[in-house]
């Protein structure tokens, strides 16, 4: 007879004071299976909201008593995919990610797509695009991605499970909004560096592009205040060449600007010469980088804007 099986036999309500006493009240709390408090929607209370602009799409669904599952796609970057809890529930560590049949398809197979970080933050979870993208795939199979974890406080696990009904129903309002999407966000024009050949001031067809992006952003945006195009050189020549080299170099972008749509009253033209390197002169790398034409975009930030704001209930990180 092992000791859980002597001890499963001693009445607590009989169990005297003392080594007895504790001894029973262990056994009885190994014997207790461990709870799992399960978070998620079915067939009739599933809802999925779609929210976007050119700048970022939310493809969502809120889960009851737990918060909000995101897919969430920016202008100029990948899809990804986050939890944002109304409370902090999952303890810190890695929760697991599998692909499971919701109640009503046990039948299907289990998938595990490994483990993802849990953070104590506003976001507590963030898939990266391989998995986000395998997660939406299989959601469109009708199969429910399944998060679990240890609970913050307590010896449960936490399972939050996406439901697939009517995905499909809106999947294509999310693929449209995503093709509507501008091919950069703000972090990626806010300074933007054109490069050039030794002696060169041509825009080449990479540069003309990277330009492109930006005004399409530019004019998109009507928070932008201001555009600054500085025009650098490396340190071969003389100094006045090198002046004079830059200043071709900023007006060009400045002439490419406004020629293509941008208001000219809103871009100050200025250039430097060697003065300013952001590299060793002494490498051939270094000078690469010291020839170039720095567009620095002003934006008004009155109010920061976190495109995942506007989610109900969620707390501040």
């Amino acid at each position: 007879m092992t000791g859980r099986q002597a001890l499963s036999r001693i009445p607590c309500s009989t169990a005297k004071t003392g080594r007895w006493a504790l001894l029973c009240l262990f056994g009885l709390c190994l014997a207790l299976p461990t709870r799992a408090a399960s978070f998620g929607t079915g067939l009739t209370d599933t809802d999925w909201q779609i929210d976007g602009n050119e700048f970022y799409c939310k493809f969502i669904q809120p889960i009851s008593q737990y918060g909000m599952a995101v897919f969430f796609h920016e202008a100029g970057r990948e899809l990804e995919f986050y939890l944002r809890p109304t409370r902090k529930l999952m303890a810190r560590g890695h929760a697991a990610l599998t692909i499971q049949a919701p109640d009503w398809r046990s039948s299907a197979l289990t998938s595990e797509l490994g483990y993802v970080p849990v953070r104590d933050r506003r976001i507590t979870v963030r898939v990266e695009p391989d998995r986000a993208r395998r997660m939406m795939a299989e959601l469109g199979n009708g199969m429910a991605p399944t998060f679990t974890r240890q609970a913050k406080y307590g010896s449960e696990s936490i399972r939050v499970q996406l439901s697939p009904v009517d995905f499909k129903g809106y999947y294509n309002d999310y693929l449209a909004c995503s093709a509507g999407l501008l091919p950069v966000n703000f972090a990626q024009i806010e300074r933007t560096v054109i490069n050039y050949p030794s002696g060169g001031d041509v825009l080449d067809a990479a540069a003309r592009s990277t330009l492109d992006d930006l005004i399409t952003y530019v004019q998109a945006d009507d928070k932008i205040l201001s555009l600054e195009v500085v025009g650098h050189s490396d340190n071969v020549g003389t100094r006045y060449d090198n002046r004079r080299l830059s200043e071709r170099r900023a007006n060009k972008v400045t002439d490419y600007l406004v020629n293509n749509g941008l208001d000219p009253n809103m871009i100050l033209t200025d250039y430097q010469g060697d003065r300013y390197p952001v590299a060793d002169n002494n490498t051939a790398e270094g000078r690469a980088q010291n020839r170039r034409t720095t567009i620095l975009v002003r934006r008004l930030e009155d109010e920061p804007e976190d495109p995942l704001d506007g989610l109900p209930n969620f707390d501040a990180q």
